[in-house]
């Protein structure tokens, strides 16, 4: 078993996770201070609990690793890394649980850093719906391509407001693209009050595809530019 240097002195905070309860855990040590945040209506549901808690034990065991081995090679430099995951709900019905989080990480860079994560949960089958699993059998393709057309028009929408409109809005292909791969991060919206989604929200965190200065991506897509491709079940979770 591998030990840990004394110097470390860790310390945990912990908010239990009773039913209807948030999940929120703070580690904090000389070399790294992270913290897991998780919606009570997701820490309901053990199997999206297990999946979150498997994403967070590989990102947060970088950190640890990485911040620990910095703290003994350059303490002259070194201030401590910071890892923060806020897992929040989009979208919920009896059906389907949407959650994205935009997690914070400072690596003892020039700047920190925005990383964004979501999942879109079948609570029927307990398990993660693929983005290309909305769509009817052979029209993924072509609704990724309907899609990508309208988040490029949304993108350049948003960098005329970042950057005005003498940009170069060429910039958008390089991460929009009729690819599941190249659609950013996939999460389900909804307005206020309603129990359908309206649409869907692209998310690219900063530094991800595009300059860092520019922050990140938010590109919403509603229902109305990919409804005619979706599967029939996926048609009713939509308004």
């Amino acid at each position: 078993m591998r030990k840990i240097p004394s110097v470390l002195c860790l310390t945990t905070i912990a908010t239990a996770a009773i039913a209807g309860s948030d999940y929120d855990k703070t580690e904090k040590t000389k070399a790294y201070e992270i913290r897991l945040r998780i919606a009570g209506e997701v820490m309901q549901i053990a199997p999206l609990r297990d999946e979150i808690m498997a994403r967070w034990k590989k990102e947060s065991a970088e950190i640890r690793e990485e911040s620990t081995s910095d703290l003994k090679e350059v303490p002259e430099y070194f201030h401590p890394y910071s890892l923060d995951a806020n897992w929040r709900v989009t979208f919920e019905n009896d059906h389907v649980i949407s959650l994205s989080t935009n997690t914070f990480i400072d690596q003892n860079g020039a700047h920190p850093n925005g990383e964004f994560d979501s999942i879109v949960w079948d609570k029927r089958t307990n398990r993660v719906v693929p983005f290309h699993e909305l769509f009817a059998p052979g029209r993924a393709s072509e609704a990724f391509k309907t899609i990508a057309a309208a988040a490029r028009k949304a993108w350049i929408r948003s960098m005329t407001e970042k950057a005005g409109a003498d940009a170069d809005m060429s910039e958008a292909d390089q991460g929009i693209g009729a690819d599941e791969k190249k659609l950013g991060h996939y999460a389900l919206t909804y307005a206020k009050g309603d129990t359908r989604a309206n649409g869907i929200v692209l998310l690219y965190g900063p530094g991800e595809v595009w300059p860092h200065v520019l922050g990140d991506f938010r590109l919403s897509i509603p229902v109305a530019v990919f409804r005619d491709y979706l599967t029939p079940a996926w048609r009713a979770e939509f308004k």
